[in-house]
Parts: C-alpha cells; structure tokens; sequence
C-alpha cells in the first residue's frame, strides 16, 4: 500500500459521508418527512438503514479506488496521473450515490406491492416502528445481495494494466 492510495482514500471517505448526509436530508425533504425536536424511532431505523446501504457501497468503492491508484501511480503510460485518479474517483463515488438511490427506490416498489401503498411521511408521522423495520432490512439485505454485482460493475472502470513479459 502506497501512503498516497491510502491518502487518497481516506480523503474520498471523508467528504462521501458529509455528501450521503446531505442526499438523505434532500430525500427526506422530498418524501415530505418532518424532524422536529424530538427524533422518532421511525426515522432513526429510516436513516440508519439508507446508511448502512451507503456505508456498504461505499466500502467496496474504497477498495476499488484504493486498487485504482495504486495502478495509476505506478503506470508509466499514464501522463496526466492527478486527472486520472480524480476522474476515476468521481466514477466510483458517483456509482456509489447512483447503487445506494437505485436500491432505495427499488426496495420502495418492492415494499408497495407486498405491504401496500403507504406513504412514509404518513407512517413516520404514526412512529410505525415494524414497517420501518420490515423495510430496513429488506433495504439492508438487498444491498448484501447485490454487492457482489457492484464489485465487478466497478472493476469494469479500473485502469487495465499492461504486463510486459519481457525486460
């Protein structure tokens, strides 16, 4: 492990989850979920597990960019090495918001068709703790299920690597 890569990567960690903060307050915002003073239970099981689904994502990202620069930095084809680790950081973080907002919405459908056309703004507003529960999970399980996918999905933007098998 490079001390760049590692730099790199904890650097990517660390602005990602301020950025994921800001993406569920905007989906909150848009499901028409109120916080007041006091946090329900409900949306304490609600935003744990969108989180825990980034986190996840996110961690299989990390890797992927941390493999990523460590090929760029060393690759003696690659002139412009800052522009392209910039550029496949923003790939796999972009990816990263695009599996975590496409599972949400999915598990959405998915709970609409088993559980009925609840809305969440309405359910919160009850602290309907098991619907909260039954959806995190299955939001939280689905996430596990499609990890694997996203991996290789991701390994398809890492830069190839040209072995010479001679000196």
């Amino acid at each position: 492990m490079d001390q760049q890569s590692i730099f790199f990567t904890v650097l990517v960690a660390i602005v990602s989850f301020p950025l994921m903060l800001l993406a569920i307050k905007f989906q909150s915002k848009k499901i028409n979920i109120k916080v007041e003073e006091k946090i329900s239970t409900s949306f304490t099981i609600w935003f744990s597990s969108f989180f825990i689904s980034f986190t996840l994502f996110l961690k299989i990202a990390l890797q992927e960019i941390e493999n990523t620069i460590e090929i760029i930095i060393y690759s003696r084809t690659i002139s412009n090495t800052f522009f392209e680790v910039m550029q496949k950081i923003s790939i796999n973080i972009g990816f990263t918001f695009l599996a975590t907002f496409f599972v949400y919405y999915i598990i959405n459908t998915v709970t609409k068709l088993f559980l009925g056309d609840r809305k969440n703004h309405i359910e919160m507003d009850n602290n309907n703790i098991t619907y909260f529960v039954i959806k995190g999970l299955v939001f939280v399980l689905f996430t596990f299920a499609i990890l694997p996918f996203f991996e290789h999905f991701l390994q398809w933007f890492a830069p190839i690597v040209n072995t010479p098998f001679y000196h």
